[in-house]
């Protein structure tokens, strides 16, 4: 009876051994299910938007302001990191490199990360020939632990929640197409058996889940206002009947495409509110693509004129409707 109860008991310690080495962890971002939620309704909301085929919007994401009380280190950085790849693999967009973004705000001496306004924005889509600009702040970010204890097992659940502030500015018109606040909550579960495998501490994953979970809601508000939005460049350069267009074979600009050339002029202001609604265009040309394959990066065309005159660096752009 004795060798019995002996050899249960060394049965026993060693099930737990075994258990206690290889610990289990769940709970990655890709396989989160508030994530997986959100990234199906934001594909819907891609095949919704799929009829328009023109050129694709050159986008620019600002590192996030850091409003936490906690100050969690390099949140903004990170929600700016995780938008743009959102952003880009949408296949709508052309994300600029954020640390392009940041450099031009130096060295403009334009401001703070999460600080651009409308006027800024502007100037920016000038500079880097972007269609629009988008910025904001993580306003609120917590962590809490949850457990189960039992006598060889426990299990803890730590939990991430994150609040997200954003705008977008049509860096053209320098008008502010949307402004919202979204949400996200990531979960991550660890547990152990008889003291040995793994233990709930901090790392990058919480943070980074439940940003991931807040800024795919909030591409989906993004792709409904930017999804369907015309297409405006700018041109670049000029000299006699030599046009070039700062958007080419990568952004979707086709040899042959008709361009409509609009001069901008004054800003348009709310009376009431003060703010600027857009400014007036008057169009004094059109131009045909000749080259769409120039630049480092393919991104640059070469247009002649077919109509118009006095074409500057600056003018816009649009694609001509059949």
């Amino acid at each position: 009876m004795l060798k019995q109860i002996s050899g249960l008991m060394i049965t026993v310690l060693f099930a737990v051994n075994l258990s206690g080495c290889a610990a289990t962890i769940s709970g990655s971002v890709k396989d989160d299910t508030t994530v997986t939620d959100a990234s199906k309704e934001l594909q819907q909301t891609e095949k919704d938007v799929q009829a328009y085929k023109g050129p694709k919007l050159r986008v620019g994401v600002v590192n996030f302001q850091n409003k936490t009380p906690s100050r969690v280190m390099g949140i903004g950085e990170s929600a700016a990191d995780i938008l743009g790849t959102i952003l880009q693999k949408t296949s709508r967009f052309i994300v600029v490199p954020t640390q392009d973004l940041q450099s031009v705000l130096e060295q403009q001496k334009f401001g703070a990360s999460g600080l651009v306004n409308p006027d800024t924005a502007a100037k920016m889509g000038q500079i880097l020939g972007l269609n629009a600009l988008v910025t904001g702040a993580i306003t609120a970010y917590s962590e809490a632990e949850e457990g189960k204890d039992f006598v060889l097992y426990q299990q803890k659940e730590q939990i991430a929640r994150v609040t997200v502030d954003y705008r977008v500015v049509d860096t053209t018109t320098g008008v502010q197409i949307m402004a919202d606040s979204g949400a996200g909550i990531y979960r991550k579960t660890t547990s152990q058996v008889a003291g040995m495998g793994s233990k709930s501490t901090y790392d990058t994953d919480l943070r980074d889940g439940a940003l991931r979970d807040a800024l795919t809601k909030a591409m989906i508000n993004m792709m409904k206002q930017l999804g369907t939005r015309k297409w405006a460049g700018r041109i670049a350069h000029a000299k006699g009947d030599q046009i070039f267009i700062n958007a080419g074979q990568k952004s979707g600009i086709n040899t042959g495409d008709k361009l409509q050339v609009y001069r901008p002029g004054e800003e348009i202001i709310d009376p009431v509110t003060k703010i600027k609604l857009g400014v007036t265009e008057t169009k004094i040309g059109e131009l045909v693509i000749t080259r769409n394959d120039m630049g480092d990066n393919n991104d640059l065309s070469l247009a002649s004129p077919s109509s118009g005159r006095g074409f500057q660096v600056g003018d816009i752009v649009k694609l001509k409707e059949d």
